[in-house]
């Protein structure tokens, strides 16, 4: 069993619990253009960069509607659900797992297609940015996700191979990237499937069942972060 000594955790939906504050977004901005919204396309659209995800809307709803306004006016909801809360909610487990990290002398990376500025935001409202030794935003990447340039830039900057890192994801796109990059995965999926839905006068264009489905298999699926700590100690360092 090799060691694992880079652990590189996702922000959004993985750390946080933005994925439900995003989707909030989405369905304020669906009723205001009156289109469909649905967790699939939750799913399908989470951890991309921003130019991804308006290629994606335009693929799923018709070049010829207007997905750059939605996209935009989601963005704003965004901005605005967070001005109201002034929270982003850690995930069950995260702050155990960052202690562990760092009392096992594990090096923390965030990868996320977010904003710099968001990610530091988010990090320090949390309490939890003493925890991360590294950052890799969208900003800093040309590429996004499904692309692997993100966590091998990690890698990179952590100065650990691939094969000695593990990638912490909720998103289809993030599993297959650390696929691409020889990167050991898990997924915890962020369940926002309590939310509603709605169907709106501009539908979807594409069945999305398929995309559903995982292209590249994470080697780990857990519930919440709590089993990742028990991965690394029952899996990686008894074994040491």
């Amino acid at each position: 069993m090799k060691a694992i000594d880079l652990l590189i955790f996702d922000m959004d939906g993985l750390m946080f619990e933005t994925g439900r504050l995003a989707y909030r977004a989405y369905l304020r901005s669906a009723e205001k253009y009156d289109y469909e919204m649905n967790h699939q396309v939750y799913y399908h659209l989470t951890g991309r960069t921003e130019a991804a995800i308006l290629k994606e809307m335009a693929a799923l709803y018709g070049e010829e509607l207007p997905y750059q306004q939605w996209r935009g006016e989601m963005n704003i909801n965004k901005g605005l659900i967070f001005a109201e809360e002034k929270r982003v909610f850690k995930k069950k487990g995260l702050v155990s797992l960052l202690q562990y990290a760092k009392a096992s002398g594990r090096l923390v990376a965030v990868a996320s297609s977010n904003h710099l500025e968001n990610i530091r935001n988010y990090l320090e409202i949390e309490e939890v940015a003493p925890y991360v030794d590294l950052i890799i935003s969208g900003d800093e990447v040309k590429k996004g996700k499904p692309d692997p340039e993100i966590f091998l830039t990690a890698c990179k900057k952590a100065e650990v191979k691939p094969e000695h890192a593990l990638v912490l994801e909720d998103s289809r796109a993030g599993i297959k990237a650390a696929k691409a990059a020889g990167i050991a995965s898990v997924l915890i999926e962020d369940d926002i499937t309590d939310l509603p839905v709605r169907k709106g006068r501009y539908r979807l264009q594409r069945d999305l069942a398929q995309a559903m489905v995982y292209e590249a298999v994470p080697d780990y699926i857990f519930e919440d972060l709590d089993e990742v700590t028990h991965l690394l100690q029952k899996t990686f360092d008894e074994t040491e």
